[in-house]
């Protein structure tokens, strides 16, 4: 009851999950018992409230530039490259103070090659958040999902559910044939 509170005060239309989410450019099947939150080139799932754990899977157009240093990606990069170019947004963004990077490795994702980072920071309180964030690189996309917690708590307790989600991933023309969000 206390996180139905919650959700509802931060954010708005805070909506529970009903089976798979999808879009043009992705489905994932969510955890249940979780809700989300939509955007036009966002999807925000939470549990007990953004403030204490989130999942959140975008996808953007390479031609739009990173919001902290402006810098665009390129389809040719190899996930490397595109990891740095992350992590130097990421390390721009005042919202993260403190931030450590702990962890910068290939990875795959959706069967698709790209990069894994582990990272945290401190929020506007002072509470040490942990983030595991996985980057692909599509034709004329960027696509990442990532997983961000409390670290002292909810990180390792909502890290399975993560995990599944990760799991279900699907990416462009793999994408269940659904309706769009």
């Amino acid at each position: 009851m206390a996180a139905m509170v919650v959700l509802t005060a931060c954010a708005g239309p805070w909506q529970p999950i009903q089976g798979d989410l999808t879009s043009p450019q992705w489905s994932i099947t969510a955890p249940e018992g979780w809700m989300h939150l939509s955007n036009p080139e966002s999807e925000m799932l939470t549990k007990n409230g953004p403030y204490l754990e989130y999942i959140m899977v975008q996808s953007r157009p390479l031609a739009k530039g990173f919001r902290f240093t402006k810098r665009l990606l390129d389809p040719g990069m190899l996930p490397h490259e595109a990891a740095q170019l992350i992590i130097d947004n990421l390390r721009s963004d005042p919202r993260f103070r403190g931030f450590q990077l702990l962890i910068s490795e290939p990875a795959v994702a959706a069967n698709r090659s790209g990069f894994k980072l582990t990272y945290k920071y401190l929020d506007k309180y002072g509470v040490t958040m942990k983030t595991i964030y996985y980057g692909v690189l599509l034709p004329d996309r960027y696509f990442n999902i990532r997983y961000t917690a409390a670290q002292r708590y909810y990180f390792e307790q909502e890290l399975p559910a993560f995990k599944k989600v990760l799991g279900s991933l699907q990416l462009s023309s793999d994408a269940k044939s659904k309706s769009p969000i």
